[in-house]
């Protein structure tokens, strides 16, 4: 009978640690997995038949339909160069190159994970045939309430929000890329006004 209760005993405890760090491991954002280049993280695995099947569970959850490695990679931001995060109270400037791509796209997120409509005129999205650059090749996008000369990305609502960047057709995909990308900077200009 002994032997019997601390199988038991023993079982639910396994049980109880595993189902705790298996929630954990969903639920938490740790970056296993990922390739990170200042603010941005991407997990380029997401897909496949080699798919583990934590990176799975975290997918179903977040009802999301990742990228394929062919296809392309989503980077996802939600803090910015400094590590502060990301707050539609603010205004931000995207700044630099992204990885070669033959597209790429730039879209601001509710922390539920709805697309922001800004209602003054802005696009939800940006995406890199529309978007004015320098000489250099670089681009800066203002992402922000109020309306701004040149690349805007509005915002609206209150609270904490991300920015995702999906590059398309891209060498970064291969495993040869994997080396942390040169990605655009994000800088908090202004907040509260």
């Amino acid at each position: 009978m002994r032997l019997i209760v601390n199988t038991l005993i023993v079982l639910a405890i396994g049980l109880g640690l595993g189902s705790v760090t298996a929630w954990y491991s969903i639920s938490a954002g740790l970056d296993i997995g990922g390739i990170r280049s200042g603010p941005w993280l991407a997990f380029p695995f997401t897909s496949g038949a080699s798919v583990d099947p934590y990176t799975m569970a975290k997918t179903a959850r977040n009802g999301t339909i990742p990228l394929g490695a062919t296809e392309g990679l989503a980077f996802e931001a939600k803090g910015d160069s400094r590590g502060e995060a990301l707050d539609l109270d603010c205004d931000y400037v995207v700044s630099g190159t992204t990885p070669p791509s033959r597209l790429w796209t730039l879209a601001a997120y509710t922390a539920a994970g709805d697309v922001i409509l800004a209602q003054n005129g802005s696009q939800p999205a940006l995406h890199s045939g529309k978007v004015l650059r320098f000489a250099d090749g670089s681009f800066r996008i203002a992402v922000s309430r109020q309306p701004q000369p040149g690349n805007w990305l509005g915002l609206a609502g209150q609270g904490r929000f991300r920015l995702v960047l999906r590059v398309y057709d891209t060498p970064v995909t291969s495993t040869s890329g994997l080396v942390s990308p040169v990605m655009p900077n994000i800088l908090r200009e202004r907040c509260g006004e």
